[in-house]
């Protein structure tokens, strides 16, 4: 009788317990930091319907919910999905497909690629490429030499690690009709031999006049290299991009991944504007109210060039170059016709994304977000400068109080060869030592985002966040220590690549940090970022990225 009741009270006890709550997916076992300063830890959540319904305790979790799924972390480290601020998969993702000469250490094997290049290309047709480090050659210079000697029936063009120069062997530069007598164009730069022949170097707008005639780049193959590219920042654990400088075939290739449900990250397309006097086709493809929408792509940004690149002397600077003495760089837009675009574009409530290089770009920009808020007063379009090389101390507090996101290219802030070899004679040992000032504007009270500017450089996040963090050469090949005073930590970075990074692109209540309701943007790497010694954090997998709930990249 006795065992009886005991059994009823049993049966009872079950009866009357919650029922588990079926998700797609749950994770437990491993070491999740949120990014959500309430909630800052946890060990597993649940997943349902691409969304978080719950975040904590193994225990709790196990006690709530039953996952179609289940992922056992086995105590590896959980992250809300990375933000990269400043890349171009869309434009770039082509150049996997060509002829790539990223990380190539010296000229001999830089022409040695070329030369492969040009023997497995079985076609007459033109030799494209990318990456080559300007470093490497005196006043980041390469003569067209170098590739006549690989061809010159072949015409070829190889576009430098930095986006601002390209390369030319004769034959492209013949059937481009540059010569001795062709003039600079506007804001560009054909550099020429002590004779006064084009070298083989085009700088800023003056390699327009050659990929003029190169064939386009066709849709299929541009949607192929997107394609291509986002399965490689998917595979570092990104999930959110902001597509640096778009134009209409760019957004085609993503609006074709949207409708067919390829598009493995949420992009916001900063839309190209060169020419303030002409936006016809800038406005066509300008959709402010994407901003309202939870849509993968949004289309509510633009992006400005303010100046060029130190390496080839067209960054805008408030004092000379030092080998230049009467030479400061060249402003892309007259500050009056800065002012009027971005007040009018702040006023039509699309965010402004500038490319900043030098002091007085900078300086210029931020004039121009002035000039918005004295006419529009304060909005919420969240407008940045990206790169910010260089920052005069007096412009570091007018971030905070213009409320200018600081997007920078962490991975650049080591001394490398650019900086050692070229930059130093060109600005000296004071403005080097100002260079990539993250910590400075951090401590003015700046927001501070993360970018990789692909395929500049490497699109890593984990290499960036360690080289901020040492101010040093993330693989320990190149000696030395840039800038100590500007070293900034790891949840400093952290925070640069997820939720400001959200924040940047108006997504912060959707991502940019685990909690309840928001989707499930969730990356897991191999081993806990808090728990090692800095200098291995680049090292580091990514084992798994997962979008909505959906995993679309397993290591």
């Amino acid at each position: 009788m006795r065992s009886t009741s005991l059994l009823l009270i049993v049966i009872s006890l079950v009866a009357c317990a919650p029922a588990k709550q079926t998700v797609d997916l749950v994770m437990h076992h491993g070491a999740v930091h949120t990014m959500n300063p309430a909630q800052p830890d946890a060990e597993a959540l649940a997943v349902d319907a691409g969304r978080i319904v719950a975040i904590g305790t193994n225990d709790a979790i196990a006690r709530a919910y039953v996952g179609k799924d289940t992922i056992d972390l086995q105590g590896q480290m959980v992250l809300p999905g990375f933000h990269d601020a400043h890349a171009h998969p869309a434009y770039d993702g082509v150049t996997l497909s060509q002829c790539n000469l990223v990380d190539l250490d010296s000229i001999d094997a830089i022409v040695a690629k070329v030369r492969a290049c040009n023997d497995e290309q079985k076609d007459d047709g033109w030799l494209v490429g990318s990456g080559w480090n300007l470093a490497l050659f005196p006043q980041a210079n390469p003569s067209k030499a170098l590739l006549d000697a690989v061809s010159t029936t072949r015409p070829i063009l190889l576009a430098g690690a930095d986006g601002h120069s390209s390369w030319a062997n004769s034959k492209a530069l013949d059937l481009a009709g540059v010569k001795r007598g062709t003039p600079n164009p506007e804001k560009g730069v054909i550099e020429r031999d002590a004779n006064g022949e084009p070298s083989g170097t085009l700088r800023e707008t003056a390699q327009d006049l050659v990929r003029g005639v190169v064939p386009p780049v066709s849709a299929d193959a541009r949607r192929e290299g997107l394609v291509k590219a986002l399965q490689m920042a998917n595979g570092f654990g990104i999930t959110s991009i902001v597509e640096a400088a778009a134009r209409p075939d760019l957004i085609e290739a993503y609006r074709s991944l949207e409708a067919n449900g390829g598009l493995t990250a949420r992009v916001v397309a900063s839309i190209a504007i060169s020419d303030p006097n002409d936006l016809a086709e800038a406005n066509a493809l300008i959709r402010p109210q994407d901003r309202a929408t939870a849509a993968r792509l949004r289309a509510d940004s633009v992006k400005l060039f303010i100046d060029g690149v130190l390496e080839g002397e067209t960054a805008a600077l408030l004092q000379p170059y030092l080998d230049r003495p009467n030479w400061s760089g060249e402003l892309k837009f007259k500050p009056a016709e800065l002012n009027a675009l971005v007040t009018e574009l702040d006023r039509r409530g699309v965010q402004v994304h500038m490319h900043a290089i030098g002091d007085a770009a900078v300086r210029e920009g931020l004039d121009a977000f002035a000039a918005a808020r004295a006419a529009n007063g304060p909005t919420d379009n969240r407008h940045h400068i990206a790169h910010l090389q260089l920052v005069d101390p007096a412009d570091r507090p007018r971030f905070a109080e213009l409320g200018v996101i600081a997007n920078f290219q962490a991975l650049w802030a080591f001394p490398d060869k650019y900086i050692t070899d070229v930059n130093l004679a060109q600005v000296g040992q004071a403005r080097v030592d100002q260079m990539y000032p993250i910590a400075s504007l951090l401590h003015a009270g700046a927001r501070i985002v993360g970018g990789s500017d692909w395929a500049i450089s490497s699109m890593n996040p984990l290499l960036a966040i360690q080289t901020a963090i040492t101010r040093s050469d993330p693989t320990g090949q190149i000696p030395g220590v840039l800038n100590a005073a500007e070293r900034v930590s790891l949840a400093e970075m952290l925070a640069a690549y997820t939720i400001n990074g959200a924040y940047l692109m108006h997504q912060e209540k959707d991502t940019g940090s685990l909690e309840v309701g928001k989707f499930a943007d969730v990356i897991v790497l191999s081993r806990d970022l808090t728990k090692i010694p800095v200098e291995e954090i680049g090292a580091v997998a990514v084992t798994r990225t997962i979008l909505e709930g959906a995993t679309v990249y397993s290591k």
